[in-house]
């Protein structure tokens, strides 16, 4: 699940902001590390948001809810619901190297946004082409090639994405806060992330409930001590 969580947090998943409710929708996501690409199928509703991984069914499901972020799993047989704010306080008490290296990719400053002129199709969409530099909280300057769009659904995606980044940070982006200062959401950045498919379609509302009977990462730790 690293890779998942530090994409999230440093690859610009999360590029845009907004405290209000949105509308439904589910989209498709291709993304690329040097593990591997990644295909994420995202489903919203108002607040709510689920993120699933179907080439990796293990790694269980991500979900927003309530303004919490959690990620389901199995773990031996058993059902397992981990709040990220939580784990990610367990991980930086114990002095976690991951968190650490997810902490220092995380965007510090936006240095410079400017469109190119050119435009790009993106999953039907037309996007403008930008110039985007940052600097995350390593100190390490970035300069990347995005495509943005005003199209709301788009801006709504990337709403949800961000609230989910702030349940583990417990902070905004400033990538985030400049795209939604300029009304626009992410198509792509750079070959790490493209939008794949995009649909107004609205989910079950059930699947946005926690499994019932589930442990908590705390249980299971309590177990493993005890045993």
């Amino acid at each position: 699940m690293r890779y998942l969580a530090t994409g999230l947090l440093a690859t610009g998943l999360v590029m845009a902001a907004s405290s209000s409710a949105m509308a439904d929708g589910s989209a498709k996501l291709e993304a690329q590390s040097d593990q591997g690409g990644v295909t994420m199928d995202v489903r919203w509703a108002g607040d709510n948001l689920r993120m699933d991984f179907p080439d990796q069914s293990q790694a269980g499901f991500m979900l927003l809810r309530d303004g919490k972020g959690y990620m389901v799993s199995q773990m031996q047989g058993q059902t397992m619901v981990m709040d990220m704010a939580k784990l990610k306080d367990m991980a930086e008490n114990m002095g976690g190297g991951e968190v650490e290296t997810m902490t220092g990719q995380q965007a510090s400053q936006v240095d410079a946004l400017e469109s190119t002129g050119d435009s790009e199709s993106i999953a039907g969409l037309e996007g403008e082409v930008y110039r985007l530099q940052w600097t995350d909280k390593s100190g390490t300057s970035h300069d990347d090639e995005i495509v943005l769009s005003d199209d709301a659904q788009v801006r709504e995606l990337m709403s949800a994405f961000h609230e989910y980044q702030r349940t583990m940070t417990g902070e905004p982006d400033p990538i985030a806060t400049t795209l939604e200062e300029r009304g626009l959401g992410m198509l792509r950045f750079g070959d790490r992330f493209q939008l794949a498919e995009l649909s107004d379609a609205s989910p079950a509302p059930d699947i946005f409930e926690l499994p019932e009977n589930a442990k908590t990462f705390e249980d299971m730790m309590r177990s493993a001590v005890s045993e």
